[in-house]
């Protein structure tokens, strides 16, 4: 055997752990496992959910009776590069102009953007004592440097059962890898500092006692014996880093009510914060017959108490009664409760905040202390911070028996550390961030549902006024113009054809002026794309799509028809069957028009044809009708660029509220304008090969679901999105007039800005598919509640896999964009500041 010559130097690593074997921790008298815990969504869900998961991690500490918890709640920056890499590989062809800032330093800006604000993902850690080493394995891992195969064997059925119960549904947990636990020591040893971006290029999984060195030589430690921070710095290759650490920990709480949907989960709550926030706690789990022994002890002496006033003839403290009756209570829940109900909890709570300086070190931590006062749980600041720091790292004991907290396991369930923000796919443009109870990046790309999830791509947008919905719409837009995706927006109020006027869009993109479009442009028979034969694999299915675009432009042809003609001509019942013969006769025909369907309702035999041909006649002198009953000249082609926006501007839509027989003409012509325009923005859709990603974005779509025609373009939509590889994004004031239309099953994603009344902010809900009331109704209420100013707009958004969230749309990266989808009056002036533009 070698033996270490005298004369080496032996220096003992000053961390309490002594060997890393993939998830097994061994200082010198405990051995360890460690468990990583995936994050579970918490806002908007029912309160049936919410409890089940507060059972479920209650369970799972109640079946960890008589072990040591070690729980371990830190974040990771976003990883930025491995987002805008991915996005990158998922955009072939993207636009590129000359002197114009080209796709790629597009990414590094919205890296550089991610990187300076405070979005992290939530990482937690929950430890596990397995038990005490006995001497023997001491002494054996000593003499080889390592814990020997036979405690090993004697931990294997414990860490076996541990492992089990830590992976039952609440806890969800999964062992930690050894990449996963050395990201976690270095991130206790610094805590504050810069999380570690560069982990061991070696593949091995074991660390022994001289290779715990590499975690405690980057960082110096350096505080006084009543110090109340601890300064930290950085001893690597880079510039040295400086960090002020404070630890603070958690006093005296009152009792908790779970799930309250008023507040947070209190472990969860610095989430809000504009700041990183870790916590460290250590608690020993006892059993109902264990706690239950020591509550025994307590009210032993709180009788004999009682006693002593008793045999003296005096009045007793009413504190020492009510201790009395506590103690009792507590007494009899441990006797006839549940395991779950049963558990206590003996331990410390930590929480570490940090800052560049002690200045600001020490107002995060008033901060902390501030937040948690509403709370009522109060938050202490101790001595001896450099081993409270140290309590932050695995393996290390508890420095001070101060501030020990013993509650009920179910106190600790309800404060949630697990409760997160999940929202977005993770790999589409950066769209802004939470805004609930955590900040996470939110990634949306247009084509996950289709693609990925291989479900439908229709995105309902809605909103009141000034929502924020064209701001979203734009924005959703502009990235997949960017990324080279044919786009289409129908915008009849025109701010989005802005778009086209943007730099980086200019020479791609094509702004048509429907009202000033040529003869013929929305012609109801040609507006109804023909099906190409290569999107289809039989000759069945191809004659099939011949057949039903035919039946779409009859029943457009109608609903145009009866748009056109007076409520009183409308409400007569031979008016829709010679309107009906009268379509049909034209076959449904492409080349049809409308002044077919005028010759053939005039050579009909019923009289009440001619009637109806007249007031066709009438209309079509109007100005604008010119657009669907064309002239001499066929219609030219267009939409080819990747980006086009059609604008239909001094459209004149009728209010909601007024009757159809109070319109005037030129609201009773906006009506069937919309609703061909609508259908001729889908062209784009059906003239394109199948698998081609392809957007179309529709703004007033509430007008579509009052005809039998819109209602059948945005079920056809709904259920043709998936299979011609498409986003629909649909905008409406009213959630009431999607789910009127029958597609709620074809929705992959929706997007809710502020509603204020109280019936359509249930339809939303239900949009949303998350549960009424109880009380979410005034969430979608307060949503945006800083409008003006700098404050973004706020949605509501449910994600394609059921995600359901707040969402903050972000846009300060890119300020071009922001002006020029800025809509709010007064403020899009030449002297205006990119900042002050409301997103």
């Amino acid at each position: 055997m070698l033996r270490r010559p005298e004369s080496d130097p032996a220096t003992r690593s000053v961390l309490a752990l002594r060997n890393i074997e993939d998830n097994l921790c061994f200082t010198a008298h405990e051995a360890w496992a460690w468990f990583v815990l995936p994050t579970q969504p918490w806002a908007f869900r029912s309160d049936r959910q919410r409890e089940q998961l507060l059972y479920g991690i209650g369970d799972g500490l109640a079946w960890l009776a008589g072990h040591r918890i070690h729980l371990r709640v830190t974040s990771r920056p976003y990883p930025a590069a491995d987002w805008a890499r991915k996005l990158h590989d998922l955009t072939p062809a993207p636009l590129g102009t000359d002197g114009v800032e080209p796709w790629s330093e597009h990414m590094v800006t919205m890296q550089k953007h991610l990187r300076h604000q405070t979005l992290g993902d939530k990482d937690v850690f929950l430890g596990v004592r397995l038990g005490n080493r006995a001497a023997t394995h001491r002494m054996i891992g000593a003499l080889w440097r390592h814990p020997g195969n036979v405690e090993h064997a004697r931990l294997l059925t414990k860490r076996e059962q541990v492992t089990e119960t830590v992976g039952l549904p609440g806890l969800d947990g999964r062992p930690a890898t050894a990449s996963e636990m050395e990201w976690l020591v270095r991130r206790s040893v610094g805590v504050g500092m810069p999380a570690p971006a560069v982990l061991s290029p070696s593949s091995g999984t074991d660390w022994d006692a001289d290779d715990l060195h590499a975690f405690e030589d980057e960082i110096e430690y350096a505080a006084g014996p009543l110090d109340r921070t601890i300064r930290l710095t950085s001893r690597g290759m880079r510039e040295p880093t400086v960090r002020h650490a404070a630890v603070l920990s958690v006093g005296r709480l009152e009792e908790i009510d779970a799930p309250d949907p008023a507040l947070d989960p209190w472990l969860s709550h610095t989430d809000r914060l504009p700041f990183p926030v870790e916590w460290s706690c250590q608690f020993d789990v006892l059993s109902g017959v264990e706690a239950r022994r020591a509550i025994q002890r307590k009210l032993l002496v709180v009788r004999d108490m009682q006693r002593h006033y008793s045999e003296h003839d005096l009045d007793e403290p009413l504190a020492l009664g009510r201790q009395a009756d506590q103690a009792r209570q507590v007494e009899d829940q441990m006797t006839r409760g549940a395991d779950v109900t049963a558990a206590r909890v003996h331990g410390w709570f930590r929480l570490a905040v940090t800052g560049p300086t002690e200045e600001a070190c020490l107002e995060r931590a008033r901060q902390v202390v501030t937040s948690y006062r509403s709370r009522r749980v109060t938050i202490e600041h101790p001595r001896g911070q450099y081993g409270l720091l140290r309590e932050f790292i695995p393996g290390e004991p508890v420095s001070t028996a101060a501030h020990r907290r013993r509650l009920p396991a179910m106190y600790v369930a309800a404060g949630v550390p697990t409760a997160s923000s999940r929202l977005g796919d993770r790999r589409g443009p950066y769209i802004g961030c939470t805004t609930g109870a955590s900040r996470r990046a939110v990634m949306f790309d247009t084509h996950y549902a289709t693609e990925v999830r291989e479900t439908s791509g229709l995105v309902p947008v809605v909103g009141g006024l000034g929502a924020g919905k064209s701001v979203l719409l734009g924005q959703l837009t502009y990235e997949a113009a960017r990324r080279g995706i044919p786009s289409v927006v129908l915008d009849p109020s025109g701010p989005l054809s802005r778009l086209v006027d943007l730099p980086e869009l200019a020479e791609h993109g094509e702004h048509i002026d429907l009202t000033a479009a040529a003869n013929g442009t929305l012609n109801p028979f040609d507006v109804v794309a023909a099906p190409q034969r290569e999107g289809f694999a039989t000759e069945e299915a191809f004659h099939e799509a011949v057949v039903m675009a035919s039946q779409d432009r009859k029943l457009l042809a109608m609903d145009v028809i009866k748009m056109l003609l007076p409520p009183s001509v409308n409400a007569l019942p031979q008016t829709s069957l010679v309107v009906s013969d009268a379509v049909r006769a034209t076959g449904g025909e492409r080349s049809s028009s409308l002044w077919d369907v005028v010759r053939i309702l005039e050579s009909l035999e019923d009289p009440h044809g001619r009637v109806v041909a007249n007031y066709l006649r009438d209309m079509a002198e109007l100005p604008l009708s010119r657009l669907f009953f064309p002239g001499v000249e066929p219609t030219a082609a267009r939409m080819q660029a990747t980006l086009t926006v059609l604008t239909m501007p001094g459209l004149v839509l009728p209010p909601r509220t007024v009757p159809r027989e109070h319109w005037s003409t030129s609201e009773q012509m906006a009506v069937p304008l919309l609703h061909l325009a609508a259908w001729y923005a889908t062209r784009a859709v059906y003239g394109r090969d199948m698998q081609s990603r392809k957007l179309v974005a529709l703004d007033e779509t509430h007008f579509l679901g009052e005809w039998s025609a819109g209602r059948a373009l945005f079920t056809r939509l709904g259920r043709d999105s998936r299979k011609w590889n498409t986003c629909v994004l649909a905008s409406s004031q009213n959630p009431a007039d999607v789910l009127g239309m029958d597609v709620a099953n074809f929705m992959s994603a929706a997007f809710v800005g502020r509603i204020e009344d109280e019936e359509a902010a249930r339809d939303a809900l239900r949009m949303l598919r998350v549960s009424t009331g109880v009380g979410y109704e005034r969430a979608l209420a307060s949503l945006s509640s800083g409008r003006g100013g700098q404050a973004n707009r706020e949605f509501v958004m449910r994600d394609v896999d059921g995600n359901v969230d707040k969402v903050g749309v972000d846009l300060s990266a890119n300020p071009g964009l922001l002006g020029a989808l800025n809509t709010t009056a007064g403020r899009d002036g030449p002297g205006a500041r990119a900042s002050e533009r409301v997103a």
